[in-house]
């Protein structure tokens, strides 16, 4: 899901730029705002914006049930999923269910938290990009 945001420029670096955006309803209370109705986001420029001018940012969000999937659910499935398996080894194994079962949902648990530990640090990566220049003559 991508969205387009208008702001303006007010800091440029390198490759990245500081851009002022106007609120919308979808960010009310988020925290990113120094003020009451606009937050700083830091983008890439790749466009080659200057101070003051008027941008375009397309920022690539993720979708809030997938995202609460992830967080949520995801390591719940794993650790279930590690102690029925951990329950049927014990079977083939002959060792002890509670053992197998305990080991399984953690070994399970700690993978599911790792993959979204390493999932949550390849999002961060990514800035959003300017899309559009409205230049200020």
């Amino acid at each position: 899901m991508k969205e387009l945001m208008e702001g303006v420029v007010i800091e440029v670096t390198e490759h990245t730029a500081k851009v002022r955006a106007s609120i919308h309803g979808d960010c009310d209370h988020c925290g990113m705002c120094p003020g009451s109705n606009a937050m700083i986001l830091d983008v890439d420029n790749e466009a080659g914006a200057a101070v003051g001018d008027r941008v375009f940012v397309e920022n690539k969000a993720m979708n809030g049930v997938l995202a609460a999937f992830i967080i949520f659910l995801l390591p719940l499935l794993a650790v279930i999923l590690g102690i029925v398996l951990g329950y049927y080894l014990s079977f083939q194994f002959m060792l002890s269910a509670k053992l197998l079962m305990i080991s399984g949902g953690s070994l399970f648990g700690l993978t599911a938290f790792v993959f979204i530990r390493r999932l949550d640090k390849s999002l961060q990566s990514v800035k959003p990009t300017i899309v559009k220049i409205k230049r200020n003559n």
